[in-house]
Protein backbone atom coordinates (compact mmCIF):
# COMPACT_ATOMS: atom_id res chain seq x y z
CA UNK A 1 0.00 0.00 0.00
CA UNK A 2 1.53 3.61 -0.81
CA UNK A 3 0.61 6.84 1.15
CA UNK A 4 1.44 9.94 -0.17
CA UNK A 5 3.53 12.59 1.63
CA UNK A 6 0.52 14.96 0.96
CA UNK A 7 -1.59 13.02 2.55
CA UNK A 8 -0.09 12.22 5.65
CA UNK A 9 1.12 15.68 5.68
CA UNK A 10 -2.93 16.93 5.42
CA UNK A 11 -3.40 15.04 8.28
CA UNK A 12 -0.61 15.89 10.04
CA UNK A 13 -1.33 19.92 9.66
CA UNK A 14 -4.73 19.37 11.63
CA UNK A 15 -1.94 19.90 14.45
CA UNK A 16 -1.03 23.77 13.82
CA UNK A 17 -4.75 25.33 13.74
CA UNK A 18 -8.23 25.07 13.85
CA UNK A 19 -8.29 22.12 10.67
CA UNK A 20 -11.09 19.90 10.12
CA UNK A 21 -11.24 16.93 7.68
CA UNK A 22 -13.74 17.04 5.13
CA UNK A 23 -14.86 13.87 3.57
CA UNK A 24 -13.10 14.11 0.70
CA UNK A 25 -9.59 14.68 2.64
CA UNK A 26 -9.40 18.41 2.78
CA UNK A 27 -8.27 20.72 5.27
CA UNK A 28 -10.84 23.41 6.02
CA UNK A 29 -12.60 25.56 9.20
CA UNK A 30 -15.09 24.07 11.21
CA UNK A 31 -18.52 24.84 9.58
CA UNK A 32 -19.96 22.01 7.73
CA UNK A 33 -17.18 19.67 8.08
CA UNK A 34 -16.02 16.38 10.34
CA UNK A 35 -13.61 17.23 13.69
CA UNK A 36 -10.30 15.15 12.85
CA UNK A 37 -11.28 12.53 16.04
CA UNK A 38 -10.21 8.90 16.25
CA UNK A 39 -12.86 7.93 13.98
CA UNK A 40 -12.48 9.95 11.27
CA UNK A 41 -8.94 9.86 11.31
CA UNK A 42 -8.95 6.00 10.63
CA UNK A 43 -11.69 6.22 8.50
CA UNK A 44 -9.50 8.95 6.06
CA UNK A 45 -6.06 6.35 6.51
CA UNK A 46 -8.78 3.46 5.70
CA UNK A 47 -9.89 5.06 2.45
CA UNK A 48 -6.16 5.89 1.37
CA UNK A 49 -5.45 2.62 1.59
CA UNK A 50 -8.45 1.88 -0.85
CA UNK A 51 -9.87 -1.31 1.58
CA UNK A 52 -13.49 -1.44 2.50
CA UNK A 53 -14.27 -1.71 6.32
CA UNK A 54 -14.86 -5.30 5.33
CA UNK A 55 -11.47 -5.84 3.35
CA UNK A 56 -9.68 -4.58 6.59
CA UNK A 57 -12.09 -6.58 8.96
CA UNK A 58 -10.96 -10.02 7.17
CA UNK A 59 -7.39 -8.71 7.23
CA UNK A 60 -7.65 -7.94 10.72
CA UNK A 61 -9.71 -10.85 11.75
CA UNK A 62 -12.23 -8.92 13.54
CA UNK A 63 -15.80 -7.88 12.31
CA UNK A 64 -17.21 -4.88 10.61
CA UNK A 65 -19.40 -3.92 12.88
CA UNK A 66 -16.34 -3.22 15.28
CA UNK A 67 -14.79 -1.47 12.73
CA UNK A 68 -17.57 1.09 11.92
CA UNK A 69 -18.01 1.33 15.89
CA UNK A 70 -14.42 2.70 15.75
CA UNK A 71 -15.15 5.16 13.04
CA UNK A 72 -18.25 6.27 14.14
CA UNK A 73 -16.93 6.84 17.59
CA UNK A 74 -19.37 4.13 19.71
CA UNK A 75 -16.20 2.48 20.86
CA UNK A 76 -12.68 3.05 21.82
CA UNK A 77 -9.63 0.38 20.27
CA UNK A 78 -7.78 -1.51 22.74
CA UNK A 79 -3.82 -0.57 22.24
CA UNK A 80 -3.61 -4.15 20.76
CA UNK A 81 -6.36 -3.30 18.35
CA UNK A 82 -4.91 0.10 17.42
CA UNK A 83 -1.25 -1.34 16.86
CA UNK A 84 -2.78 -4.24 14.56
CA UNK A 85 -5.24 -1.29 12.60
CA UNK A 86 -2.13 0.69 11.97
CA UNK A 87 -0.28 -2.11 10.87
CA UNK A 88 -2.90 -3.19 8.60
CA UNK A 89 -3.40 0.30 6.79
CA UNK A 90 0.57 0.55 6.60
CA UNK A 91 0.28 3.79 8.60
CA UNK A 92 3.63 5.68 8.99
CA UNK A 93 5.27 5.24 12.03
CA UNK A 94 5.79 8.89 12.06
CA UNK A 95 1.98 9.01 12.44
CA UNK A 96 1.41 6.49 15.03
CA UNK A 97 1.43 8.88 18.35
CA UNK A 98 -1.20 11.04 16.92
CA UNK A 99 -3.83 8.31 16.81
CA UNK A 100 -2.65 6.97 19.89
CA UNK A 101 -3.22 10.36 21.34
CA UNK A 102 -6.86 10.80 19.70
CA UNK A 103 -7.39 6.87 21.49
CA UNK A 104 -6.66 8.29 24.54
CA UNK A 105 -3.06 6.55 25.14
CA UNK A 106 0.34 7.35 26.03
CA UNK A 107 2.45 8.59 23.14
CA UNK A 108 5.63 6.49 22.82
CA UNK A 109 9.20 7.85 23.20
CA UNK A 110 10.76 8.16 18.94
CA UNK A 111 13.47 5.42 18.85
CA UNK A 112 15.87 8.53 17.68
CA UNK A 113 14.68 11.07 19.73
CA UNK A 114 14.41 14.43 17.90
CA UNK A 115 15.53 17.93 19.06
CA UNK A 116 12.78 20.17 20.32
CA UNK A 117 13.05 22.20 17.55
CA UNK A 118 12.45 19.43 14.91
CA UNK A 119 9.32 18.64 16.43
CA UNK A 120 5.80 20.40 15.53
CA UNK A 121 5.11 23.37 16.29
CA UNK A 122 2.47 22.48 19.22
CA UNK A 123 5.17 20.08 21.07
CA UNK A 124 8.03 22.80 20.46
CA UNK A 125 5.96 25.47 22.23
CA UNK A 126 4.95 22.71 24.91
CA UNK A 127 8.80 22.65 25.95
CA UNK A 128 9.35 25.92 25.68
CA UNK A 129 6.73 26.34 28.11
CA UNK A 130 7.99 23.36 30.34
CA UNK A 131 11.50 25.14 30.37
CA UNK A 132 10.38 28.61 31.13
CA UNK A 133 8.78 27.40 34.05
CA UNK A 134 10.79 24.89 35.22
CA UNK A 135 10.73 26.30 39.39
CA UNK A 136 7.29 25.57 39.63
CA UNK A 137 5.29 22.80 38.87
CA UNK A 138 3.22 22.71 35.75
CA UNK A 139 0.78 20.52 33.66
CA UNK A 140 -0.36 19.84 30.29
CA UNK A 141 -3.71 19.69 29.79
CA UNK A 142 -5.02 18.74 26.04
CA UNK A 143 -9.16 20.13 24.99
CA UNK A 144 -10.52 17.65 26.46
CA UNK A 145 -8.95 18.36 29.74
CA UNK A 146 -6.53 14.83 29.88
CA UNK A 147 -2.91 15.76 31.06
CA UNK A 148 -1.04 14.88 28.56
CA UNK A 149 2.56 16.25 29.98
CA UNK A 150 4.05 17.20 33.31
CA UNK A 151 7.54 18.81 34.17
CA UNK A 152 9.74 17.24 36.70
CA UNK A 153 8.84 19.60 39.59
CA UNK A 154 5.03 18.80 39.35
CA UNK A 155 5.69 15.28 39.11
CA UNK A 156 7.55 15.28 42.23
CA UNK A 157 5.16 16.95 43.83
CA UNK A 158 1.85 14.90 42.73
CA UNK A 159 4.11 11.79 43.56
CA UNK A 160 4.64 12.99 47.12
CA UNK A 161 0.97 13.38 47.71
CA UNK A 162 -0.41 10.01 46.31
CA UNK A 163 2.73 8.06 46.57
CA UNK A 164 2.87 7.26 42.55
CA UNK A 165 3.57 9.20 39.74
CA UNK A 166 -0.24 9.41 38.33
CA UNK A 167 1.15 11.04 35.03
CA UNK A 168 2.89 7.63 33.43
CA UNK A 169 -0.36 5.70 33.17
CA UNK A 170 -1.71 5.14 30.29
CA UNK A 171 -4.47 5.99 29.00
CA UNK A 172 -4.13 9.52 30.27
CA UNK A 173 -5.98 10.77 33.14
CA UNK A 174 -8.20 13.48 33.14
CA UNK A 175 -8.47 16.20 35.14
CA UNK A 176 -12.03 15.78 36.08
CA UNK A 177 -10.89 12.35 37.69
CA UNK A 178 -8.09 13.92 39.35
CA UNK A 179 -10.34 16.18 41.14
CA UNK A 180 -13.11 13.58 41.82
CA UNK A 181 -11.31 10.42 42.17
CA UNK A 182 -11.96 9.16 45.74
CA UNK A 183 -8.11 7.63 46.08
CA UNK A 184 -6.39 10.85 44.23
CA UNK A 185 -6.52 14.36 45.20
CA UNK A 186 -9.85 14.15 47.12
CA UNK A 187 -8.77 13.36 50.21
CA UNK A 188 -5.95 15.49 50.49
CA UNK A 189 -7.75 18.49 49.53
CA UNK A 190 -8.93 20.63 52.79
CA UNK A 191 -10.93 23.03 50.59
CA UNK A 192 -12.37 20.05 47.96
CA UNK A 193 -16.14 22.03 47.52
CA UNK A 194 -14.07 24.88 45.99
CA UNK A 195 -11.87 22.69 43.62
CA UNK A 196 -14.64 20.39 42.14
CA UNK A 197 -16.54 23.85 41.81
CA UNK A 198 -14.13 25.62 39.56
CA UNK A 199 -13.07 22.31 37.98
CA UNK A 200 -16.49 21.79 36.73
CA UNK A 201 -16.99 25.23 35.59
CA UNK A 202 -13.37 25.44 33.72
CA UNK A 203 -13.69 22.08 31.82
CA UNK A 204 -17.64 23.20 30.78
CA UNK A 205 -16.87 26.53 29.95
CA UNK A 206 -13.95 25.73 27.79
CA UNK A 207 -14.35 22.43 25.92
CA UNK A 208 -16.39 24.06 23.50
CA UNK A 209 -16.96 21.38 20.23
CA UNK A 210 -14.61 18.61 21.98
CA UNK A 211 -17.55 17.76 24.35
CA UNK A 212 -18.89 15.73 21.38
CA UNK A 213 -15.32 13.95 21.29
CA UNK A 214 -15.65 10.19 21.91
CA UNK A 215 -12.85 9.92 24.25
CA UNK A 216 -14.66 12.92 26.42
CA UNK A 217 -17.65 11.62 26.48
CA UNK A 218 -16.03 8.39 28.07
CA UNK A 219 -14.32 10.38 30.30
CA UNK A 220 -17.92 12.22 31.45
CA UNK A 221 -19.23 8.05 31.82
CA UNK A 222 -16.45 7.22 33.66
CA UNK A 223 -16.56 10.14 36.51
CA UNK A 224 -20.82 9.82 36.16
CA UNK A 225 -20.70 7.90 39.24
CA UNK A 226 -18.14 9.50 41.31
CA UNK A 227 -20.00 11.41 44.09
CA UNK A 228 -20.82 15.16 43.88
CA UNK A 229 -20.11 15.26 40.01
CA UNK A 230 -23.17 14.46 38.46
CA UNK A 231 -25.48 17.16 40.25
CA UNK A 232 -22.67 20.24 39.60
CA UNK A 233 -22.03 19.18 35.80
CA UNK A 234 -25.83 19.82 35.54
CA UNK A 235 -26.21 22.70 37.69
CA UNK A 236 -23.02 25.05 37.27
CA UNK A 237 -23.33 27.78 35.00
CA UNK A 238 -21.12 27.46 32.08
CA UNK A 239 -21.39 31.78 31.36
CA UNK A 240 -18.17 32.07 32.50
CA UNK A 241 -15.22 30.02 33.77
CA UNK A 242 -14.87 31.70 37.09
CA UNK A 243 -11.18 33.83 38.69
CA UNK A 244 -7.90 33.21 36.86
CA UNK A 245 -6.80 31.73 39.79
CA UNK A 246 -7.85 28.41 41.78
CA UNK A 247 -6.21 28.00 45.19
CA UNK A 248 -5.58 24.54 46.13
CA UNK A 249 -5.07 24.13 49.91
CA UNK A 250 -3.71 20.80 50.68
CA UNK A 251 -3.77 18.42 54.29
CA UNK A 252 -0.33 16.89 54.57
CA UNK A 253 1.36 14.88 57.64
CA UNK A 254 3.04 17.85 58.02
CA UNK A 255 0.87 20.94 57.92
CA UNK A 256 -1.27 22.48 55.56
CA UNK A 257 0.40 23.51 51.90
CA UNK A 258 -1.22 25.61 49.43
CA UNK A 259 -0.96 26.65 45.42
CA UNK A 260 -2.68 29.03 43.32
CA UNK A 261 -3.46 27.30 39.91
CA UNK A 262 -3.15 29.47 37.19
CA UNK A 263 -4.43 28.26 33.35
CA UNK A 264 -3.14 29.63 30.47
CA UNK A 265 -4.22 28.51 26.92
CA UNK A 266 -2.47 27.69 23.47
CA UNK A 267 -5.37 27.48 20.76
CA UNK A 268 -9.08 27.51 20.91
CA UNK A 269 -11.14 24.68 22.19
CA UNK A 270 -12.95 23.80 19.19
CA UNK A 271 -9.60 23.11 17.40
CA UNK A 272 -8.03 19.17 16.89
CA UNK A 273 -5.73 17.01 18.59
CA UNK A 274 -3.17 19.00 20.33
CA UNK A 275 -4.55 22.88 19.48
CA UNK A 276 -6.46 24.09 22.78
CA UNK A 277 -3.72 23.07 25.30
CA UNK A 278 -3.58 24.11 28.11
CA UNK A 279 -1.00 25.07 30.89
CA UNK A 280 -1.74 24.60 34.48
CA UNK A 281 1.03 26.52 36.53
CA UNK A 282 1.28 25.94 40.52
CA UNK A 283 2.84 28.84 42.52
CA UNK A 284 3.12 28.17 45.90
CA UNK A 285 1.68 30.92 48.84
CA UNK A 286 4.43 31.62 50.86
CA UNK A 287 2.34 32.73 53.73
CA UNK A 288 0.77 30.78 56.15
CA UNK A 289 -2.84 29.70 55.00
CA UNK A 290 -5.89 30.06 57.42
CA UNK A 291 -8.39 28.22 56.18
Amino acid sequence: MLHTDAFAKMVRERCSGANWVTKDGKITGPEGYLPATLGNLLRQWRQAAGLSQLDLALDLGTSTRHLSFLESGKARPSEAMLNAIMLGLDVPSSEHNTLRLASGFKPLPDINPKAPQERGQVRRIIEQVKVANASVPLLVKDQIWDVIDANDLARNVFRGLLGRDIFAASPFINVLELVFASDLLRPKLINWEEIADATVRHVRYETGLASENPAFRAVLERVSTMPGFASRWTSIATGSAGGLATRYIFDLPDGQRAYDSILTSLGAPYESLLSGVRFDTFHPVATSVKY
